[in-house]
């Protein structure tokens, strides 16, 4: 066996014992605290809102938004914990992103709403500062009063400009597709 396996061999029994920890961990302090219970909202709210307004006929649209939003998200969220920018102290379910309820459901869902209900830039672009600023200045300080997530090299207005440019990309991405899709 050359080496190069022997070491990769050897970090994943390093990482499994890792994961068990963790499993552990949770187990014991983090499922169904109240900060846990706050997340399992964070994921029912959202999803329920959106099923109950979505326009079924531009379904494919939300879905294609919804995966420009949650990718980008998840991995630059994945990046931000492992450079240690931020940590979540509470999980939602091990062995998936601790930024699962956040990203994928809390922001995610919000761009499919903003796409849908405000077709045109100016209305987009009014309320994505609206719902940027709702997000970074609120809702995040929120979060950390809360216990559900602590920033060490992150400030709000990074998470505003990151929304921001976020949401510009995604319509500006979609507004192309459908352009070529129709023409």
């Amino acid at each position: 066996m050359n080496e190069n396996l022997k070491t990769a061999l050897k970090t994943i029994d390093n990482h499994n014992e890792i994961v068990k920890q963790d499993i552990k961990h949770w187990l014991n302090n983090e499922l169904f605290t109240w900060n846990w219970w706050i997340l399992v909202a964070f994921i029912v709210i959202p999803f329920t809102i959106w099923l109950l307004v979505v326009d079924r006929k531009r379904m494919l649209e939300f879905l294609l938004v919804w995966c420009l939003v949650i990718i980008p998200t998840s991995t630059l969220d994945s990046i931000g914990i492992d450079l240690k920018f931020w940590v979540y102290p509470v999980q939602f379910i091990p062995l998936t992103p601790r930024s699962l309820p956040f990203d994928i459901f809390m922001v995610g869902v919000t761009y499919m709403l903003l796409y849908q209900f405000f077709w045109n830039w100016k209305p987009y672009i009014i309320a994505l500062v609206i719902m940027a600023l709702v997000f970074s200045f609120i809702g995040e300080p929120i979060s950390h009063l809360l216990n559900l997530v602590y920033y060490i090299k992150w400030e709000y207005y990074y998470s505003f400009l990151y929304y921001m440019v976020l949401g510009i990309t995604v319509k500006g991405v979609l507004n192309k597709c459908k352009n070529i899709y129709f023409s």
